[in-house]
This record gives structure tokens, sequence and C-alpha cells, in this order.
């Protein structure tokens, strides 16, 4: 299981398979809370409910073992939108580094029977800035990223881009049923990938965006958040978790 949604529901879980593991997503919410909370909670719920009937605690391991920055809360996050999102349009994630959210949704793919791919668009640059690279590492992360998908025997499942998203954005004539936002960290950059790429998301997709952490260490990237998504009615926030905000995308500009 991957997050535990009440004492009652989830003893009811565990009597039924106690070899899952739980992880808790989301905090437990009280009634009186505003309904903005109750309302991330209750998707909380939904998503560990989906999600633990399909992924095992073995694949939760084996993605442990791809090294990234997106943890088994947000795998699990990830993993349902792109196994439960209607399309038409494609998925798209900008920024991929070494694979492991691309794994997460390409695994939703596989599972769901979709012939669909993960369009995963990065340059793999080698660069010592932590506002694009967060966790600097000598070398392209492309050989890895390569590897890992290969390894997950997901290839029929994603289609990577190794190129700048601006780059990509000025030929691409897709819509977007799900828009995964992990690239440079800078505020003009973050603001730049939803200027261009959010006009092609279908309205009822999804947009989200990770290392949103309020008071964290990438101020620019919950910047640009709010001011492009928040401060627009054109989007409605469904659930914050930690470091990672799901907007759903209401009407078109």
């Amino acid at each position: 299981m991957l997050l535990e949604c009440s004492a009652k529901e989830n003893l009811k879980k565990m009597n039924k398979a106690k070899t899952k593991k739980i992880i808790d997503i989301h905090p437990k919410y009280p009634s009186w809370l505003p309904a903005q909370l109750r309302n991330g909670w209750l998707l909380s719920c939904k998503i560990n409910r989906m999600v633990s009937d399909i992924l095992k605690a073995s694949d939760l391991d084996k993605l442990d073992s791809v090294a990234g920055h997106i943890t088994r809360r947000q795998c699990a996050v990830l993993f349902y939108y792109a196994h439960t999102q209607p399309g038409p349009g494609r998925i798209v994630e900008i920024g991929s580094f070494k694979g492991k959210s691309t794994i997460c949704m390409a695994l939703a793919l596989k599972l769901s029977g979709k012939k669909d791919k993960v369009v995963a668009i990065d340059p793999h640059i080698n660069t010592k800035d932590p506002e694009i690279v967060p966790a600097y590492e000598e070398g392209s992360s492309y050989d890895a990223f390569l590897s890992n998908v290969s390894r997950f025997e997901l290839n029929e499942w994603v289609e990577p881009i190794k190129s700048a998203s601006e780059a990509v954005a000025k030929s691409w004539n897709q819509q977007i049923r799900l828009f995964f936002v992990d690239g440079s960290h800078r505020y003009e950059d973050v603001l730049m990938d939803l200027r261009l790429w959010e006009p092609l998301v279908n309205v009822g997709g999804v947009i989200i965006l990770h290392d949103t952490k309020p008071g964290g260490p990438f101020p620019g990237v919950q910047q640009a958040m709010n001011e492009y998504l928040g401060s627009s009615k054109r989007f409605k926030e469904l659930l914050q978790l930690l470091n990672l905000t799901i907007f759903k995308k209401l009407s078109s500009a």
C-alpha cells in the first residue's frame, strides 16, 4: 500500500493483505479542515487504493535502485495519473535525468495495456549549476537513462528526446493529457516551459511540477508555478505532496 487513508480502512486492508508495505502519501485530515485539504486527502486515498492493487512491494524496491530525486510517494502519484488520465493526448516529461520518473509512468502504461509512450525530453547536459541539475555528477545521464529503461523492459513505452525543451516545443504539434515538469529549476526556465507547453495540454489534462515545496531550495520553481498556474482560474490545484504539486486544466486561454 502506498499511503494510509484512515485507521478503519487501514485495518481492513491489513487483514486482507498483511504483506504489503504502507507509505503515507498524505497526512490524515479531520473533517473540520478546509475543503481543499480534505479533497487532497481523499485523492490520496484514491491513489493508494488503485496503485496498491496494481504494484507490488517488489516493484517499488526495484524502482528504488534507479538513481533520482523522485520518492516512492511521488512515483505513486505519477503512476496513478499515467495509468488513469484519459486521452486523447500524449504524456510529456520535461527533465528525465536517469529515468526514475519516466519508468514510473511508462510502467503504468505497460500495466494498463496502453500503446502510448512517455515522451521524455532532457538534454542530459553536464552542469554544476544546482538550479539546472540539483545533484551534479560527472558526465551525461543519457546512457544511464537508456540502460535503466531497458532494464525495466520499457523501451516500447518510452520515447526519449535528447534536446532542450524549448527546441522541441518549436516543432511539437500534438496534444498532451499529462505534463510533468522537472527540468531546469531556474525561475525563467520553469516559466518558459509552462508558457511553451501548457497551451498544448488538453482541457481536463493534468500538469505536475516537482520541487515545489514551500520554503524549499528551489524558490524559482514555486514562483513560476504560482504566477502561471496558481493565480489563474484556468487551473485547479488537486494535490500538493511535499515536493510535488498537481494541477488540472479547466479551460484554455
